[in-house]
Formats: C-alpha cells, structure tokens, sequence
C-alpha cells in the first residue's frame, strides 16, 4: 500500500515532504489492528455488531499509537482517516470531501485498491479489473476521481513497461 500510494502521489505531483509523510501514513495505516484480537481479525464468518465496532475503532487506535511512537500530526491524520470516504459514509467520524486531504484520498484508494486484489479468510481476492471497476463506479463519491485515475495510468504504464521485458 505504501509504495503504492508513493507511486500515486508523485503521479498527482506531491512534493518530496508530503510523500515522505504518505509513505509512513500508508505503511503504518493499520497499525490499530494490533490492539484486534486475531479470532476477530481471522474470522471466516460475519463479524457481529461488537466485533465490526471494533474492527471500526482500529483507525482512532492506531492514531493514537502512533502520535505516541512520535510520528507527526499528518501521520497520525492519515492513520485515522484512511477508512472515511468523500461522502461521509467512511469511518471514524464520516468526514466527507472537503475534509480530506489530498494524501489521504491517495491512501483511501491504494488501500482500498490492496484489499480488493487480497484473498481474505471470509472471501477470495477480486481480479484486476473487477478492483479497477468498483473504484471507478465509486469515483466522485467515496472515492476520488483524480487519484484513482491516477493509478490506473500507472497501472497501465506498468503493464506497458511488463509486456515490453515479455517480448
């Protein structure tokens, strides 16, 4: 996911700072799972109401952890915010649109993105193109169009750049 949303961010044209801080945002994102027991996290059936509540806590956790570890303010936002969605659907504070910033909207989509292409004990991983569909029908409302269009440019170049080594 880091080097993903590195990726995405130079595509978008962030600066070297604000980079730095997205790849230790996204490379510590789920840094609250820790505090989820595994039976939770492994669980290969529904999660109840009291399981998924704390599924949902992990963000606020993991901001929490890593302002203690000494990580920055943007760090911190970014860990927390990485499951909220441009119409407020997201969580932990259903922060919409004009709330997030430019490196978290990056986030939200690589990590999506990842978890999408990812088998999970309770499903399998979706094809690329299945992941690359339900990002672009939810462009504009939980998602951001400029980010997820700018990882489709970069996975196209990359696809680009594999079939030139095949040949």
């Amino acid at each position: 996911v880091s080097l993903l949303a590195v990726r995405v961010g130079e595509e978008l044209g962030l600066p070297p700072a604000r980079l730095r801080e997205l790849a230790i945002g996204a490379l510590l994102h789920d840094m609250g799972k820790l505090s989820i027991p595994d039976s939770i996290l492994q669980k290969p059936a529904a999660l109840t109401e009291e399981e998924y509540a704390l599924i949902r806590r992990h963000p606020e956790s993991g901001s929490a952890l890593v302002l203690q570890l000494g990580f920055g303010p943007q760090v911190a936002r970014l860990v927390s915010d990485h499951h909220e969605r441009l119409d407020g659907s997201g969580y932990p504070r259903g922060l919409r649109e004009a709330e997030l910033d430019l490196e978290t909207r990056v986030l939200m989509v690589c990590d999506g993105f990842d978890a999408l292409l990812s088998a999970r004990v309770y499903r399998d991983a979706w094809t690329l193109e299945d992941a690359l569909g339900l990002l672009r029908r939810e462009s504009g409302e939980q998602f951001d169009a400029r980010c997820v269009e700018a990882l489709e440019r970069i996975l196209v170049r990359e696809g680009e750049r594999l079939a030139r080594t095949a040949a």
